[in-house]
């Protein structure tokens, strides 16, 4: 899965929705998962939360809703330059958030979704 994919279903609130969905499996299977590749899934979107939870819990609030909107509503970066916060800062924060992204392993199935 391609780094921004990562990223937008972080902030557009899939990664929990999936995980929700993964969980609702996992109950269905007496606690264990019936096809080993929704364990895969599910232990990799853990990773993807926990990561990103992690990052996310050092950014001020504006921030966070700054990139649930883009996501969210593609509304350019720019329009937020020097109203939320200084250019070089949100820069620097998308940078960040996409080496959170490429720092988590991706299982070769999901290597191969865009």
């Amino acid at each position: 899965m391609k780094q921004k994919n990562i990223i937008k279903n972080y902030f557009t609130g899939h990664v929990d929705w999936e995980i929700a969905g993964y969980e609702y499996l996992k109950q269905d299977g007496n606690g264990r998962f019936i096809n080993p590749d929704d364990e895969e899934c599910y232990n990799f979107l853990l990773e993807v939360k926990k990561a990103f939870d992690n990052y996310t819990d050092t950014l001020p609030p504006e921030i966070i809703e700054m990139e649930i909107v883009h996501h969210k509503n593609k509304k350019p970066f720019g329009e937020y330059f020097n109203i939320i916060a200084p250019a070089a800062v949100i820069k620097r924060v998308n940078n960040n958030l996409n080496r959170v992204s490429k720092s988590i392993e991706q299982p070769e199935r999901i290597k191969q979704i865009s």
